[in-house]
């Protein structure tokens, strides 16, 4: 390796003689070509084997293989808002196609969490039974390769608490994984509701935000305004349902979800 010290050396002994500064020149270039070449210095070279460095993928994260995904929820899931080809579930799934997605939407405007579990659940007083053309039985029927689930508001709406939301859900999900069937929740959604009634979507999210950890995809605060209602950019006209502006932030979010690959992974 070049000594430094001894270059400093030489250039002393011959003073200010211009005949050696071509050959200074020379070599400190030749030593900047040796660091390079070594990867001192040469951040262009680190880029390139960063590139070039194999995917690191979680082998405990399922794989998906090509098949049926159900769509399973209330209205916004079933399209509501948005116009012919904009849900988000068709974005999704014209994503997804390619890899071999067929999408089976069970969702229904109005849906709450309870017709929502399977028909061997306990009834539960003064709340709607299971449905069976829209419930997890249902969607393990037609034997899906993934579940995704979404009951952004109905049940605060009709005075349901958030506890009730999330032990369904949570219950929709165990049913679904007992299958083997990996399961994506979607958050809840900004609503013209009372301040009392948002605070419970946002304890919602909380919670299950905590126990679905990387298959949580949470949309609420996107759709939101500076108050917690649906931003007007966002709003379909009646406070409830996202237009086709929506729609697409939905589908961009559950796409982005999928693509982390800590979720789920598509072939």
């Amino acid at each position: 390796m070049l000594n430094i010290n001894k270059l400093e050396q030489v250039r002393n002994a011959h003073g200010t003689n211009q005949s050696f500064k071509p050959v200074m020149t020379g070599l400190l270039a030749f030593c900047a070509i040796l660091l390079v070449g070594c990867g001192g210095g040469g951040g262009a070279v680190r880029s390139e084997a960063a590139q070039n460095t194999p995917e690191i993928v979680d082998p405990s994260v399922p794989l998906v293989s090509a098949g049926t995904w159900v769509v399973m929820g209330s209205s916004t899931a079933a399209g509501n808002g948005a116009t012919p080809g904009n849900r988000w579930t068709d974005l999704v799934q014209n994503s997804l196609s390619g890899r071999g997605a067929v999408f089976a939407n069970i969702a229904k405007g109005g849906a709450v969490t309870y017709q929502g579990l399977s028909a061997n659940s306990p009834a539960v007083p003064n709340r709607p039974p299971p449905d069976p053309a829209l419930n997890i039985d249902q969607a393990l029927s037609r034997n899906p390769v993934a579940l995704l689930v979404s009951y952004p508001t109905n049940d605060i709406a009709h005075g349901y608490s958030a506890d009730e939301d999330v032990k369904n859900i949570l219950t929709i999900r165990s049913t679904a994984l007992n299958r083997k069937v990996p399961v994506l929740v979607l958050s809840t959604q900004p609503r013209d509701l009372t301040d009392a009634q948002l605070a419970q979507l946002q304890q919602i999210d909380v919670q299950l935000s905590t126990a679905v950890g990387a298959c949580f995809v949470n949309v609420r605060g996107l759709l939101a305004g500076p108050d917690g209602r649906i931003a007007p950019m966002y709003n379909s006209g009646d406070g409830i349902h996202p237009n086709d502006a929506g729609h697409r932030l939905i589908a961009d979010t559950v796409l982005k979800t999928i693509s982390s690959k800590t979720c789920i992974r598509t072939n």
